[in-house]
C-alpha cells in the first residue's frame, strides 16, 4: 500500500488570500461620487456658498484619490500574488476614475485658459485689463504666469454688419432671449457725454470680422414693445445682461454694445464673472456662443463690408 500510494502525484488544497480593502475602496469611491453630485446639486439650488462647495469638492477629491490608490494597489497584488477579490478592485478602480474625471477636466480647463475672470472683444477692453496685459511679459513662462495669476484675459473677435443699428439690436435681443440671459438694463445712445478714447477710437474695427448681409428671422418680430422701445431713434445701444453657466449657475455680467457707423454696425461685448476670480474659460465660451448665435440669426446672402 505504501509503495502504491507513493507513486501517485502529490495533490492538495491551496488556500488563496483575499484582498481586505477592495470592498472598502469600492464603497469609498462610490461615496465620493455621491458627495460630488450632491455638492453640485445643493450649490445649484443655493443651499451652500462657494466656500462650502469647495470643502465638499476637496473631500470628494481626497476620497476618490484614496480609493484609486487602494484599487491600484489591490490590482497589483491580484496580478502578482494571485489574491482573491480582483472584481471588487476593478469596480473600485472604475468608480474612482469616474469620481476623479471632473477634477481632471477642471485641471485641463485651468491649464488651457488664462487665470482671469473676464473675456471681451477688442472694442470693449477695460483700462485695468489693458494695464495688466501691458505689464505681463510675453517671455514669461506659462507656469509663472499662472502662479502670478496675471494671465492676459481671453480676447474674442467682435462683429460688424452691413445693417442699421436698430435691426442689429433686435437680433441681439432675440439671441439673448433664446439663451435665457436676463437683460438688466438698456442704454440708448452714448452712455458718456465724452466717450473715452478706447470707446470712441475705431469702434472695434481692429477686432471684428466681416459677416454676411443680415436677413432677420421671423421671431424677431415677436419681441415685445418694451424690448424694442426707442430702437428707431438711436444709433447706439448698450445692453447689460446676466448669464449663468449650466452646471453651477454662477452669474456673469455680459455687456453688449451695438454702434452704427455709416452703413455699418459694430457689435462688441464683454463678460465678467461676479463671484469667481478664475472662470476656467467660461466667459470666453459665453461670448463665443453669443456671437455664433448672432451670426446664425443674421445669416443671409454674402456681402462684404467696404
Amino acid at each position: 500500500m505504501t509503495m502504491a500510494f507513493g507513486n501517485l502525484p502529490v495533490s492538495g488544497h491551496y488556500v488563496h488570500k483575499r484582498l481586505k480593502l477592495a470592498g472598502f475602496a469600492r464603497w469609498l469611491a462610490l461615496f465620493a461620487i455621491v458627495v460630488l453630485v450632491a455638492g453640485f446639486a445643493v450649490f445649484r439650488f443655493g443651499g451652500i456658498d462657494p466656500q462650502g462647495l469647495a470643502a465638499l469638492l476637496l473631500l470628494a477629491a481626497v476620497m476618490a484619490a484614496t480609493a484609486f490608490l487602494m484599487a491600484v494597489y489591490g490590482l497589483v497584488r491580484v496580478w502578482f500574488s494571485g489574491l482573491l477579490g480582483g472584481g471588487r478592485a476593478i469596480g473600485a478602480f472604475a468608480l474612482s476614475i469616474i469620481a476623479l474625471a471632473p477634477f481632471a477636466f477642471a485641471a485641463f480647463l485651468a491649464a488651457e485658459n488664462p487665470r482671469a475672470n473676464i473675456a471681451y472683444t477688442e472694442g470693449m477692453e477695460p483700462d485695468a485689463v489693458a494695464a495688466v496685459i501691458a505689464s505681463t511679459s510675453s517671455a514669461v513662462p506659462r507656469w509663472q504666469q499662472a502662479i502670478s495669476a496675471e494671465d492676459p484675459p481671453s480676447v474674442v473677435t467682435g462683429r460688424r454688419y452691413l445693417a442699421a443699428a436698430p435691426e442689429i439690436y433686435k437680433a441681439v435681443r432675440l439671441v439673448l432671449a433664446d439663451k435665457t440671459w436676463k437683460v438688466d438694463d438698456v442704454t440708448l445712445g452714448d452712455p458718456n457725454d465724452q466717450p473715452s478714447e478706447a470707446e470712441a477710437g475705431d469702434l472695434g474695427v481692429s477686432g471684428t470680422v466681416d459677416v454676411p448681409l443680415p436677413t432677420f428671422r421671423e421671431q424677431a418680430e415677436q419681441l415685445s414693445a418694451a424690448d424694442l422701445v426707442g430702437t428707431r431713434d438711436s444709433d447706439q445701444y448698450t445692453i447689460a445682461a446676466t448669464a449663468r453657466d449650466f452646471l453651477l449657475g454662477l452669474p456673469s455680467t455680459v455687456t453688449v454694445r451695438v454702434v452704427e457707423d455709416g452703413n455699418e454696425t459694430f457689435v462688441d461685448a464683454r463678460s465678467t464673472s461676479r463671484e469667481m476670480d478664475v472662470d476656467f474659460g467660461q466667459n470666453r465660451r459665453f461670448l463665443e456662443s453669443f456671437f455664433s448665435d448672432l451670426d446664425e440669426s443674421l445669416a443671409g446672402q454674402v456681402s462684404t463690408a467696404p
